[in-house]
């Protein structure tokens, strides 16, 4: 009994949070539910009087009858001619049918115009809180666990919302008129198909959280399928290069198997209840059947009410049988329901303060002090780090691989919060100022390039949607990169593939410089910016960069010395901490670690600008 109860107590919370968390939505389509649940009305009580046609026929044409509980509603029959009595049945049967068809229409697509406003609600909902949720969120999940959790679960929650609630609701209708008819035809027959109904209980308490564990689990497991193949397919390139398709094709397989069995649990599970309702309906129906003749045989029903009785009595037992059905999608969908609300209480890490403020003027000059950052992951990036960005200035952060130099990018950007620590922007704490506004006035330019699948021009305007053809042409003429762009097949209006994987990296690279210059904000942060580019590309890009830092405070992360001559300042930190900081000639003058690393980082540095002069030669 205590898992009995524990099981049903997890329905009714989930079900309950669902309801909490998105009913809210159902109230802007008020008057589509009205409709939807007055048509649900119409087809109950159309269905109870399905059957009296039937009646009328047996008792008044074929089996006269004078001894029955109902004759004294159908006196007004008395005197009327059988075959009259017989096409008033059949007419009777086509207006209920038309009757039936016209509600049921009107419920199926009020119902589903409900559905679909209140998912596009939910979805878009959620998707903007999934863009607000801290980085660290991001880092670890799995893009195809998201869009799972975007596409097929909401179309449950919708079930759930909607479809399940009015189909109860009408159920319960139907249940509560066919029995309420029944006790008022024979209510010691009525005893005797009630009676069963604890059955029906114990088999939903048997059933149920078993259904929903089982349905928890094959969820988690079709997650596992999504990301698979989602990873396969971003991965494609590295895989084909590395000829792993055989690879991959098992490792889906496996998750493909997986999902399969935890599905065939499920379905087995759902298939047991509906056989074991089936049964108990057929007891039911067995004992109703067999008492019902024999009252008959007494004179105390007509062969009509007894035909009136055993279809309500299936009537009744139908929409039960439909909890088994019911109960899989409620099942389900409330397990849906509670991953999605799991994501929607999630909190971001990185908030404004009641009075944070505009960084409209910010100038741009950061200072670091005291700040320490550690991953989720537990690698310790930033220990006790301090150093000063100059406003209106090129910063060079240099340092070996794995020193902390992104991390220092991702914390200007407040893509996280330091551990300790304090980072200072104009003299202000950078906490002070509004996120978004924060962001707006600064452009990073990642390692990892990302281009859309959309044209080169809108690209570029990624940054600043409404600009004017003239700006985009512009911005890619600073970039170094409009040259190439006027060598596609259709310039700036090339559609480009998934990440831009149409195009080789240095002209992605300068894709991403143009919409920096595009942008045009007074923080430029430049991460890694010569990654995988050949030395000619590398140069345009050098190129890009110093026609870019005029006028703006410059971040430059990166390992190599390729970018010194543009420095202003020069920040070398090594494990996460500061080694020097400085004016470049200053530091190398002062920091001994830093002269070193330019000694045995510059012969790689000048081997390639003499590789560069012999190709231009040549």
């Amino acid at each position: 009994m205590q898992i009995k109860y524990r099981l049903t107590k997890v329905d009714t919370r989930a079900l309950r949070g669902a309801f909490r968390h998105f009913g809210v939505y159902l109230k802007a389509q008020k008057g589509r539910l009205v409709i939807s649940a007055l048509s649900a009305l119409g087809v109950s009580l159309v269905t109870l009087a399905n059957p009296w046609p039937i009646k009328l026929a047996l008792d008044y044409v074929l089996i006269p009858s004078q001894s029955s509980s109902t004759s004294d509603v159908f006196s007004w029959l008395s005197g009327w001619d059988p075959m009259t009595i017989l096409a008033f049945s059949a007419i009777a049967v086509l207006v209920i049918s038309t009757l039936r068809g016209l509600f049921a229409y009107s419920q199926e697509v009020q119902s589903k115009a409900v559905g679909h406003q209140l998912v596009a609600k939910i979805r878009l909902r959620l998707f903007s809180h999934i863009q607000r949720l801290p980085q660290s969120y991001h880092d670890y999940r799995d893009t195809g666990e998201l869009m799972t959790r975007l596409t097929g679960d909401m179309n449950l929650v919708q079930e759930l919302l909607v479809s399940t609630v009015i189909t109860l609701a009408s159920q319960l209708v139907i249940i509560i008129g066919m029995l309420s008819l029944m006790f008022w035809m024979d209510w010691r027959l009525a005893l005797v198909g009630v009676g069963i109904t604890p059955m029906f209980l114990f088999a939903a308490l048997r059933f149920s959280g078993q259904i929903q564990h089982s349905a928890r689990k094959q969820r988690e497991k079709y997650g596992e399928l999504v990301s698979s193949m989602q990873e396969s397919f971003a991965g494609i390139s590295q895989i084909k290069g590395y000829a792993r398709e055989k690879q991959r094709e098992k490792i889906v397989g496996k998750s493909l198997s997986s999902d399969a069995r935890a599905d065939l649990k499920t379905t087995k599970l759902a298939a047991g209840y509906t056989r074991a309702v089936e049964l108990i309906t057929a007891v039911g129906t067995a004992l109703a059947l067999w008492i019902g003749v024999n009252r008959a045989l007494d004179g105390a029903l007509s062969a009509g009410d007894l035909i009136i009785f055993l279809a309500y009595l299936r009537g009744v037992y139908r929409p039960l049988r439909g909890v088994a059905r019911l109960t899989t999608k409620i099942a389900k969908a409330t397990t849906r329901a509670e991953k999605i609300i799991e994501i929607l209480n999630m909190e971001p890490e990185v908030r404004d303060k009641p009075d944070a403020i505009s960084a409209r003027d910010m100038q741009g000059g950061f200072e670091f002090s005291g700040v320490s950052f550690r991953y989720d992951s537990g690698k310790q990036a930033l220990r006790d780090f301090q150093c000063r960005l100059p406003a209106k200035q090129t910063t060079l952060i240099i340092g070996p691989t794995g020193a902390g130099k992104s991390t220092l990018a991702k914390l200007l950007l407040r893509l996280y919060e330091p551990s300790s620590g304090t980072i200072l922007l104009d003299g202000r704490n950078i906490t002070d100022f509004k996120v978004r506004s924060l962001r707006k006035r600064m452009t990073p330019l990642t390692q990892n390039t990302f281009l859309f699948r959309a044209t080169v021009a809108e690209n570029i305007a990624f940054g600043k949607s409404h600009a004017t053809a003239e700006e985009i042409t512009l911005a890619a003429r600073k970039a170094s990169a409009h040259e190439f762009i006027e060598e596609l097949p259709d310039g700036y209006e090339t559609l480009l593939g998934e990440d831009g994987l149409t195009l080789s990296g240095g002209q992605r690279q300068l894709i991403s410089f143009a919409r920096a210059a595009l942008r045009d904000t007074p923080v430029m942060i430049f991460d890694e910016p010569a990654t995988g580019l050949d030395i000619h590309t590398e140069a345009r890009a050098k190129a890009a960069l110093a026609s870019l830092r005029k006028d703006r405070t410059v971040v430059i992360i990166t390992h190599r010395l390729h970018f010194l001559d543009l420095a202003d300042h020069v920040v070398f930190m090594r494990d996460g901490s500061l080694v020097g900081e400085g004016p470049p000639d200053k530091l190398r003058n002062s920091c001994g670690a830093f002269a070193e690393y330019i000694r045995t980082t510059a012969p790689q540095a000048v081997a390639q600008e003499e590789r560069m002069r012999a190709d231009r030669v040549e």
